[in-house]
């Protein structure tokens, strides 16, 4: 086509306003080739190169595009006549298509001339352009595939828009459109275009800060022919009203509940100016045990309050008189004369103009709850009656352990005064091997009543008491997370002295004071869990006294006793502060030396230096009414886990290699042979 018709060629071919595109029919659609200066100026030199469709809208091309077809399906010429929006103005054109073909392509050359109106047209269209600008809804007009030909003012200032911004676009992809109503306006538009007339339909729009506004929307077609060319649509702005309505509605709803909830939740009665009852509730009926015939209209009088003095009804008629609200109990009488107590507020009913034309009263019953608190004082004179005269020490506390009440026994035996005590922890009397045992039952007192433990307090002064006491939980019915802890105690200090004194003869040899087989035999297990844990050795060091016998024939069994307490003594200093020296008898002593490795050499060595302590301190002897004594003992040696894993067995083993070390001779050790 370049050696045909070049661009230079082309622009002095046609010149003048009329408007000549040359196209070339590519598939459905067709290319820009040329383009005289007038539709350069129309669609810019860009648009050489680039398809119809990219460069008008979807109305315009499916315009074009049926003539185009047209003309080179005839293979003749073709005109039509089209309206298009430019610069604001309507404007008439008339287009002849002329196909032809080149090396088995057809192209187009479509010319198109404006046509212009005469004055009267232009007049009225003139004026049509006056009423659009100045009407005061917000108008849109629309292509028939909803994009927008041109707005009003009104538009532009309720949304802060401008004409050339949203000109062409969408209406749909406005940013004043959200997400949620594009599928109903995309409704509309399509409706508008099959020729309905859609009219009063709400929608939600949205300015550019993302306020939201309610609009009622109506769309009518514009028909050219049969073909609806384009849609016009009006929007009313309807927020304030939907907003009032919203209002409205809500508040009306809003009293409506306040209505329901004051009917099912207390009596009510209107007074008049005169105390004539004007309304009462179904519950103020309930609670009076009228009925609303034998109310309405009477005086007051006939509920008259009991037990109320003259000043006191006239301090309620001089509050409600000046217009304020009296809050307070009321004692009423029913239809049988029986007395029912309510929290009363009486509230001055006013008119337009602030004078009080009646009263509201309010009544909460709280019948029950006066009864209940007679109740809970007679109760409670009951409870301190008790608890003030007693000797028991008797504590109530929160669920935290956190103190309520505090008995007057708590200053007797602890030297704590009541306001000490109020808002503590329990805890802080607590002696600390005690705080265990208190803080457990804290931890696990849900769904438990009584729990009885003993607890070592301490005086304020320091001294400690030990108690023996039963604490009983007490749950709320109403919550299910609150409840009150009610302990009550007795001293039991002196008890538990006697209890350590003779724990301490059971475990203890009375001579020597060493701990005995007995003790032996209890701690043991807990020294051999250790060591297994540890996996180091125990030793046993069974020791016999050489030649004790001679001491008692010598000196008498009181330096004999004096003699057995030294030598205790002798091996309890010794050995380290974390073996144990046992008496089993007699000068028979047993030594569990712990923490020992198992390394069999360095276990020796352990042993020699814990030995020639011991044969050390012996030798430096002691001195009994004026005797020195330097004795010497045998001792056998066992060892855990080498020669045995349990007591007796270590034991035997131990007695075993004793003998065999008094076989050697007077102050000798042997140690067990290897299984």
């Amino acid at each position: 086509m370049e050696y045909l018709l070049s661009e230079d060629f082309f622009n002095e071919l046609f010149i003048g306003k009329d408007f000549v595109f040359l196209m070339k029919r590519v598939g459905d659609d067709y290319q820009y080739i040329r383009l005289n200066q007038a539709a350069r100026a129309l669609l810019s030199h860009e648009a050489i190169g680039k398809m119809l469709s990219t460069c008008t809208s979807s109305r315009n091309f499916s315009i074009i595009l049926e003539n185009y077809h047209q003309a080179i399906a005839k293979h003749s010429q073709v005109d039509y006549v089209d309206y298009a929006y430019v610069k604001s103005e309507v404007r008439k054109y008339e287009t002849s298509v002329r196909p032809f073909k080149n090396n088995n392509e057809d192209y187009i050359l479509a010319i198109t001339k404006e046509i212009l109106y005469d004055r009267s047209i232009e007049d009225k269209f003139l004026f049509m352009r006056s009423m659009f600008d100045h009407a005061f809804f917000s108008t849109v007009i629309l292509s028939a595939e909803g994009a927008i030909y041109e707005v009003n003012s009104s538009f532009m200032e309720d949304f802060d828009l401008d004409n050339e911004t949203v000109k062409h676009k969408l209406f749909v992809d406005l940013p004043i459109v959200p997400k949620d109503e594009v599928e109903n306006i995309q409704n509309y538009l399509q409706r508008a275009a099959m020729g309905e007339n859609i009219g009063e339909k709400l929608i939600k729009l949205h300015t550019l800060d993302k306020k939201e506004r309610t609009y009622l929307l109506s769309l009518s077609h514009l028909m050219q022919g049969d073909n609806s060319f384009a849609i016009f649509l009006i929007m009313q702005d309807f927020t304030q009203f939907t907003q009032q309505k919203a209002e409205l509605r809500s508040k009306s709803h809003g009293l409506e509940v306040f209505k329901a909830a004051l009917n099912s939740a207390t009596s009510i009665a209107v007074f008049d100016m005169d105390g004539k009852i004007v309304e009462v509730n179904d519950l103020f009926l309930k609670a009076s045990g009228f009925t609303a015939e034998e109310l309405i209209g009477q005086s007051y009088h006939l509920i008259k309050p009991r037990y109320h003095t003259e000043d006191f009804i006239q301090s309620i008629n001089a509050s409600v008189g000046a217009g304020e609200i009296w809050r307070g109990e009321l004692c009423y009488r029913t239809k049988y004369y029986a007395d029912y107590w309510v929290e009363a507020a009486i509230v001055p009913l006013k008119n337009e103009f602030g004078k009080t034309e009646q009263y509201l009263s309010i009544n909460y019953d709280i019948t029950d709850k006066k009864r209940m608190l007679t109740e809970l004082k007679n109760i409670e004179r009951t409870f301190r009656l008790i608890t003030e005269n007693t000797n028991d020490l008797i504590v109530i506390t929160n669920e935290d352990g956190i103190i309520i009440y505090a008995s007057p026994s708590y200053e007797i035996f602890l030297g704590y005064e009541n306001g000490e005590l109020q808002g503590q922890f329990y805890s802080i009397m607590i002696e600390d091997e005690s705080k265990k045992a208190w803080q457990t039952f804290l931890n696990n007192y849900s769904g438990q009543t009584d729990t009885q433990f003993e607890l070592l307090l301490k005086a304020k002064d320091g001294t400690p008491v030990w108690t023996e006491g039963n604490a009983t939980v007490v749950h709320d019915p109403e919550r299910e997370k609150v409840s009150q802890i009610m302990m009550v105690s007795r001293e039991i200090t002196r008890r538990k002295e006697r209890e350590s004194d003779l724990l301490y003869l059971a475990y203890h040899d009375t001579l020597t004071q060493l701990p005995n087989r007995r003790f032996l035999q209890k701690e043991f297990p807990k020294l051999l869990t250790q060591a297994q844990e540890q996996l180091v050795c125990l030793a046993i060091l069974y020791i016999d006294g050489d030649d004790f016998k001679n001491v008692n024939d010598c000196y008498g069994h009181d330096t004999g006793d004096d003699f057995i307490q030294k030598f205790g003594q002798v091996l309890n200093t010794a050995v380290r502060s974390h073996d144990l020296v046992i008496r089993i008898g007699g000068d028979e002593f047993i030594i569990v030396l712990t923490g020992l490795t198992r390394d069999d050499d360095k276990r020796y060595t352990q042993i020699m230096h814990i030995y020639n302590r011991i044969r050390n301190e012996l030798k430096k002897g002691w001195i009994i009414e004026n005797h020195h004594f330097s004795p010497t003992a045998s001792i056998g040696i066992a060892y855990y886990p080498d020669h045995g894993t349990t007591l007796n067995e270590l034991l035997e083993i131990a007695d075993q290699a004793l003998y065999k070390a008094k076989e050697l001779g007077k102050n000798n050790f042997y140690i067990a042979d290897a299984h």
